[in-house]
């Protein structure tokens, strides 16, 4: 059996009667390499193999199409979208419908510990991807639409989490990737059933299993500080919504009190943030106030490597940095000059509306990043910490004034004399303390989670006898 391109093969008719199919996706070499690797270490271990329906409450069964999206709506509408690299459905950004939608029929409800998985994408390679485990508040409910398929795992018989992930391992992708139909490469309900699913002893389902849970939790624990930060700023200034307008027209009194010409600061839309700060009864200050700006360089090119730090290595959600990459100073970018410490803030200069602002965390401390980020450090006597400026800098307060403050409209970018004017509200040392204190757990659960889903999927390829997640047969 050989491969000639990426979706024909050579067989066997033992293959195709094996699988009661006979198109190639169904007896590809990797998918017959995957099953043939569980059933040998099974053999090897004395575990069990089941096929996937055994494990299951009832039958693997596609979501409900034809739902409206209505404003406000009660239950949420799980889509593609919403599968996440963790392996959970994030329902933070669903669409909702109505609870009738929900009651009138029991196709795509899901409850707690469901699992979705991918089922049209119209390319190869993308059916397997982020296959992940609902997580639903006691009050909470969602539906899924037809793209997705439900699992709903018998956790007598198996470990959800520990499942979760082994449909995200290598062989679990390649198993799910090849079990496709058509040109549209959609995956049906009734072709997942007879999947083989490797169970080993209820210990280390668990240990694996329960680790991706710990992750998952400390990710949604970040995203209920992320919103409380959020509704804190709402509660102090207001909820603000930019609508689009046509033409408008400003006054040359306000370009002398702003020094500016450029129309696109005068937005009328832009100007409410502004007037709304001002006229609150907080004190504000420009951030050239609370930061000193770093000027801190180096030239790379005299360093062996060094860890090097992208706008694109930052999380947009959360101000988190979330990758790096690993440079040699023989090949560093001409861009690779700042040094940054632990406590500074990033900001960036190009397409700043996009958000990537973060706090250097202590991983990156001495680390270098691109001249395209701004970085600065709070003044010692400003009662302001980096994390209450990242916060605010990412509220629709501070992302409004980044992108009233950009240029170049082909390519989107600010000065840093124009970031050195951003207005800054000084709340109560109450919601101070809490916004600083929950964007540092933020940063806390963000590092846990990130460590205990790569020790789950580290346990589970040595379970699987996969070199680093890497096995590509």
């Amino acid at each position: 059996m050989k491969v000639l391109s990426e979706i024909s093969v050579v067989s066997t008719l033992q293959d195709y009667q094996k699988f009661c199919r006979a198109d190639p996706y169904s007896a590809h070499p990797r998918k017959v390499r995957s099953i043939e690797k569980i059933e040998k270490i099974a053999r090897e271990n004395g575990y069990d193999v089941l096929p996937l329906k055994e494990l299951l409450e009832i039958p693997p069964s596609s979501g409900r199409g034809g739902l409206s999206v209505i404003p406000n709506g009660e239950v949420k509408i799980v889509k593609p979208a919403n599968l996440t690299n963790l392996f959970f459905v994030d329902l933070t950004n669903c669409g909702g419908t109505t609870l009738e939608a929900y009651n009138s029929s029991e196709k795509g409800r899901l409850q707690n510990l469901d699992i979705l998985v991918l089922s049209a994408a119209h390319a190869e390679g993308y059916i397997g991807t982020n296959t992940s485990i609902v997580h639903l508040d006691n009050d909470e409910k969602a539906i899924c639409i037809g793209e997705l398929i439900r699992l709903r795992p018998n956790i007598d018989k198996i470990n959800p989490y520990y499942l979760t992930l082994y449909l995200n391992s290598i062989i679990g992708k390649h198993m799910l990737n090849y079990s496709v139909r058509g040109q549209t490469v959609h995956l049906y309900p009734k072709d997942i059933e007879y999947l083989p699913i490797l169970l080993p002893p209820r210990e280390i389902q668990d240990s694996i299993g329960n680790k991706l849970k710990q992750a998952i939790e400390a990710k949604i624990e970040a995203e209920k500080k992320r919103r409380e930060v959020e509704e804190i700023f709402e509660r102090n200034l207001g909820k603000i919504e930019i609508k689009k307008l046509g033409g408008y027209v400003f006054k040359l009194s306000q370009c002398l009190v702003a020094g500016r010409l450029d129309p696109h600061f005068y937005y009328p839309e832009f100007l409410k943030v502004l007037n709304i700060l001002n006229n609150s009864d907080f004190e504000i200050k420009k951030l050239s106030e609370l930061v000193e700006f770093s000027k801190e360089t180096i030239n790379p090119s005299n360093i062996l490597q060094f860890v090097y730090v992208e706008i694109a290595d930052v999380d947009l959600r959360y101000g988190f940095i979330s990758s790096h990459s690993i440079v040699k100073g023989s090949n560093a970018p001409s861009r690779a000059r700042k040094v940054i410490r632990k406590g500074a803030l990033l900001i960036p200069l190009t397409r700043p509306y996009r958000g990537a602002i973060a706090i250097v965390d202590s991983r990156y401390d001495g680390a270098i990043t691109t001249t395209g980020f701004s970085v600065s450090y709070p003044k010692l006597n400003s009662g302001i910490d980096s994390y209450y400026l990242c916060a605010f800098l990412k509220s629709p307060y501070g992302l409004i004034q980044l992108t009233q403050r950009m240029g170049n409209a082909n390519y989107p970018a600010i000065l840093e004399k124009d970031i050195a004017n951003i207005l800054v509200p000084i709340l109560s040392n109450d919601d101070i303390k809490t916004i600083s204190g929950n964007m540092q757990k933020i940063i806390n659960n963000l590092l846990l989670s990130k460590q205990l889903r790569s020790q789950a999927m580290e346990e589970l390829n040595k379970l699987l006898c996969l070199n680093d997640g890497g096995d590509k047969s």
